[in-house]
């Protein structure tokens, strides 16, 4: 009894600092939001300092015009690792194709409308050979534990991105067909006026004109 009764709380201190540690890590994470007028690029830089480094991009047009972009990933000898057309958002994880700066570029070819653009980029966890301990069960749970958090927060966090993602590129519809609608509206309007207006000269130059013809 005794025995159990210690090994429990060392279970939650290990838990705890592992989960200390997971939300250290996690804080890297940090999205990017940039803008791109019409026809414009840019571009963000990346230095992979071995030869195990592995990066986790991922971006989402947010606002503007139709959502698309271009998007090319470029390695550090000069080669195009992947090149994108028209997308609206993507995925990739990018392995090391050599030790330098790799380039992450973002154009904007389509439509005259301003674009904003959130990118992520996030160094992925490598597994590194470690020597050999003795294996505790409770490290092995709390282990476990934290590698099943983690999975499930980036599950959460990607959802959320999508969301917010959709709400932006929903909310920009509603604010162009909004605008629309009012530049309509005016078009309307004065549609309207010229034909009253019009209407008004015609009539009255009809009984103008003919009044002379009746004693």
């Amino acid at each position: 009894m005794f025995r159990s009764t210690i090994a429990l709380p060392s279970f939650f201190i290990v838990l705890i600092l592992a989960l200390v540690n997971l939300v250290y890590a996690s804080s890297s994470y940090a999205p990017v939001a940039i803008t791109l007028p019409a026809f414009s690029k840019e571009c963000l830089y990346y230095d992979m300092l071995t030869e195990d480094d592995a990066l986790a991009v991922g971006y989402q047009v947010l606002t503007g015009g139709n959502f698309e972009i271009d998007f090319d990933i470029t390695a550090p000898d000069g080669g195009a690792i992947t090149s994108e057309r028209q997308k609206k958002y993507s995925d990739f994880l990018v392995k090391s194709f050599g030790v330098g700066k790799y380039t992450f570029c973002f154009a904007n070819n389509y439509g005259t409308a301003l674009k904003k653009v959130e990118i992520t980029l996030e160094k992925e966890k490598t597994l590194t050979d470690e020597p050999e301990v003795e294996v505790n069960t409770d490290d092995i749970i709390a282990d476990n534990a934290i590698e099943e958090i983690d999975r499930n927060l980036k599950r959460i966090t990607k959802a959320l991105d999508y969301l917010r993602a959709r709400e932006w590129r929903n909310m920009s519809t509603v604010n162009s067909t909004g605008s629309r609608l009012a530049w309509l509206s005016i078009l309307v309007m004065i549609i309207i006026a010229v034909i009253s207006i019009a209407q008004v000269l015609l009539i009255q130059f009809l009984f103008t004109g003919r009044q002379k013809n009746y004693v």
